[in-house]
């Protein structure tokens, strides 16, 4: 695939393990369809796509993620899974609608570090082995929130915290995996508020947004609220740059799709694969401007 020197930036979202599986189907999908969004130049992930995005931008064959699917399905039970995502969304509802959000994060933060978890810290970090020690991709960010501020903070090369540390604390689900500790704070899921983050790229001029969650769908009270701020956020970035935005045909799975249940996940990657073939369309059509 070649470019005609346009600038280009790739956005993971989150979406839990569900959002890990059909992500890894979808990029593998489109780079044998010919797109390969690891030629470009700035990722960035939050929480599922953190994990992933990692993968990609250090050159890895995303495809790895789903070994540490299957390390959280050993470690954890459906029940506990289950547990999990139904607190994120409780969390993200009253975060996205407090009057004062990051006074809501500091109260999720301060819960998080009390409640009791499954795995230790130093277990949890052992669920994301493979990116122990692995130096920083080049271009590749990543976010989480501050437990003790409540701020959305995003890490890149020049951060100088280790890449399994950040990528961990992106996607620390409150209350189901521990908090992470980096340089003395501690830091939880980045998307609890924003489930892309997108403004966290750099500016480009294409932006390929890939959301594990539908963008533009009505709230039938089972959706994350992080989804509100996440629609705003790309409507906002259509005026600025040529975004491509892709979210997942999970039309066959029954509704509400259980974003955490392990069974979902491996159905999520195959969906995800059968929908590269169309969506390489769009996103060829733009990447090689």
């Amino acid at each position: 695939m070649t470019s005609r020197g346009n600038t280009r930036a790739v956005v993971l979202g989150g979406g839990g393990t569900v959002g890990v599986a059909w992500q890894t189907g979808l990029l593998t999908g489109l780079r044998d369809a010919g797109v390969d969004l690891a030629e470009a130049p700035a990722v960035v992930g939050t929480s599922a796509g953190s994990l992933v995005g990692a993968l990609l931008a250090g050159g890895r064959d995303v495809t790895d993620a789903v070994g540490v699917l299957a390390e959280v399905g050993r470690k954890l039970d459906f029940d506990s899974l289950g547990a999990g995502s139904q607190n994120f969304l409780d969390a993200s509802r009253r975060a996205v609608f407090a009057t004062d959000q990051r006074q809501a994060l500091r109260a999720l933060g301060s819960a998080a570090q009390e409640a009791p978890t499954t795995l230790t810290e130093d277990e949890y970090l052992g669920l994301l082995g493979m990116l122990d020690g692995v130096a920083w991709p080049a271009g590749f960010r990543c976010t989480a929130i501050d437990t003790g501020t409540g701020e959305l903070v995003v890490w890149g090369e020049e951060s100088g915290v280790p890449l399994l540390h950040a990528v961990a604390a992106s996607c620390v689900i409150p209350m189901l995996f521990p908090t992470v500790t980096i340089n003395g704070n501690r830091y939880m899921d980045g998307g609890i508020v924003n489930h892309l983050n997108a403004a966290a790229a750099p500016p480009s001029d294409v932006l390929v947004v890939v959301s594990c969650l539908p963008l533009g769908a009505p709230d039938d009270g089972t959706r994350s609220a992080s989804t509100i701020e996440a629609d705003a956020e790309v409507a906002q970035l259509r005026g600025k740059t040529r975004l491509v935005a892709v979210d997942p045909d999970f039309g066959d799975l029954e509704a509400p799709v259980k974003m955490m249940d392990p069974e979902t996940a491996g159905r999520a990657l195959h969906i995800g694969r059968r929908q590269a073939e169309r969506e390489a369309v769009a996103i060829r059509a733009a990447w090689d401007l």
